[in-house]
């Protein structure tokens, strides 16, 4: 994998966001979360996996990494974070894959059915998950296409 730091910093995806979106992230572990998806897109899978206390990525499968990067990505953009603007093209084991990668596990998960994000219909799950260090938690939403 190749260098792919995001094309912003944390700052400026903050001060992009309304005082309550950005009162919101910090709730939902934002800042940390920002900082590991963005260490993974700087330093790549393999390099990551060395230094990262879980030695996550377990996955070595070339695709399933591109939708960990997809999904590291898209949290450095600040997707995620609300409905409005949920994580897509992640899958449902993609986005566990991601939230594991930042060492969070699911304690909670709801599921809307016939949601349209963008005029295509799916399921937004709403899932909360605990850092397994700290039990820090966050709420993430992650939008999955009807098949």
């Amino acid at each position: 994998m190749e260098n792919n730091s995001p094309n912003k910093s944390l700052d400026e995806v903050m001060d992009a966001m309304s005082e309550s979106e950005q009162l919101h992230a910090l709730d939902q572990q934002f800042p940390y979360l920002f900082t590991k998806a963005a260490l993974f897109l700087e330093q790549g899978a393999v390099n990551y996996r060395t230094s990262d206390f879980f030695h996550e990525p377990k996955t070595t499968d070339p695709e399933e990494l591109d939708i960990i990067a997809n999904g590291c990505r898209q949290l450095c953009t600040g997707r995620g974070l609300r409905e409005n603007a949920p994580f897509t093209q992640l899958g449902v084991t993609g986005f566990y894959q991601l939230m594991r990668l930042l060492h969070f596990q699911p304690t909670s998960r709801k599921t809307q059915r016939g949601i349209y994000v963008d005029d295509v219909r799916g399921n937004l799950d709403c899932i909360s998950f605990r850092h397994a260090m700290d039990g820090r938690t966050a709420t993430l939403y992650n939008f999955c296409v009807y098949s």
